[in-house]
């Protein structure tokens, strides 16, 4: 037998053990950033950033060159379609509260992507001050798809929502309000 045969066998052993001893280790390490996401968090970022400072042609460029591009708000007529109705629609955004005033934080976020497209959905606490000096704090949820172009990711479409009233969603588990019932069509006379 080879006199270096134990040492080889004790070699292997030492080095089978510390793989097997650091695989748990390796499986608790948080995933490596995915960058994609990161840059789709940026443009939303980088959304909020124009709409405090009031920058429409900042907003407006970070959308895709694609007459189909749309917005989307809360309720009836909050549908924008192509770059003129978009733009029109942040001009009456920005004329609602004072330039620098705007402050977000979007601590819950979710996304993916896959090829040239990625989708973010987002809840985030804002904060602005109204023309008339009110402060203001709401949440707004996010929703967007977004399609590389060249070197960067653009909107193609962006969905936020509000509640439009005080009262908070109902809780888990909550039984919830009979829907209203529509007011009857008054009668038509012969």
């Amino acid at each position: 037998m080879n006199k270096h045969c134990p040492r080889n066998y004790r070699s292997l052993l030492a080095a089978t053990l510390a793989c097997v001893l650091t695989t748990p280790v390796w499986a608790a390490q948080p995933p490596a950033t995915d960058p994609v996401r990161e840059e789709v968090k940026a443009v939303l970022n980088q959304h909020d950033e124009a709409m405090d400072k009031q920058d429409l042609k900042a907003l407006l460029s970070l959308y895709a060159d694609d007459p189909t591009i749309a917005m989307m708000g809360t309720g009836p007529g909050e549908f924008w379609k192509g770059k003129a109705e978009v733009e029109t629609a942040y001009k009456e955004f920005l004329k609602d509260f004072k330039a620098g005033s705007l402050k977000h934080q979007c601590s819950d976020t979710s996304g993916g992507h896959h090829g040239e497209v990625a989708w973010l959905v987002a809840s985030c606490n804002m904060q602005d001050i109204t023309l008339d000096g009110q402060k203001r704090e709401y949440v707004l949820n996010v929703s967007a798809v977004l399609k590389k172009e060249k070197d960067s990711w653009k909107f193609q479409t962006l969905h936020f929502s509000n509640l439009t009233s005080g009262d908070a969603p109902p809780t888990e588990g909550a039984a919830s309000a009979p829907a209203a019932t529509p007011a009857a069509a008054p009668k038509k006379t012969p």
